[in-house]
Parts: structure tokens; sequence; C-alpha cells
């Protein structure tokens, strides 16, 4: 069954894995989010492996950025 797994293929899959566990550690670290956000990630990221990951990046990107600007832009008067 396993005949066919190449290195190459070893070493793809190991890198998904450990994105896919990063991503996860960052989901559940993250605290401004509610547990049920996170849950709804983590089943994302499990479910559709690449894209929940990549989309989760952008989403975590996307949200840094706007704390950002946020900040930088002080209390509201």
């Amino acid at each position: 069954m396993l005949g066919n797994v190449s290195g190459a293929h070893v070493l793809v899959i190991a890198v998904i894995l450990a994105i896919e566990v990063l991503a996860l550690v960052q989901v559940w670290r993250d605290r401004r989010r509610s547990d049920v956000v996170k849950v709804v990630w983590t089943i994302v990221i499990i479910a559709v492996p690449v894209i929940g990951v990549v989309g989760w990046a952008v989403n975590w990107l996307l949200g840094r950025a706007a704390d950002r600007l946020n900040r930088s832009n002080g209390p509201a008067a």
C-alpha cells in the first residue's frame, strides 16, 4: 500500500503536518478570540489542511495589521 511513497512525499506530508500543528497552537494561544472561534478554526484547519491553514494565516495577519493600525492611531476622542 505504501510502496509508491517516496522520500519527497514523506517530506511534503511532514511539512504540511508541522505547519498545521503550528497553526493550531497559534489558534489556541490567541487570547483575542472566543473558544467558539477557536473550535471553528480548528475544524477548518483539520478538515481542509492546506486551504484551512492559508485561510487562518491570512485572517491572523490581517488581524495583527488591524491591531497595529488601531494602536498607532491612539485612543479615540
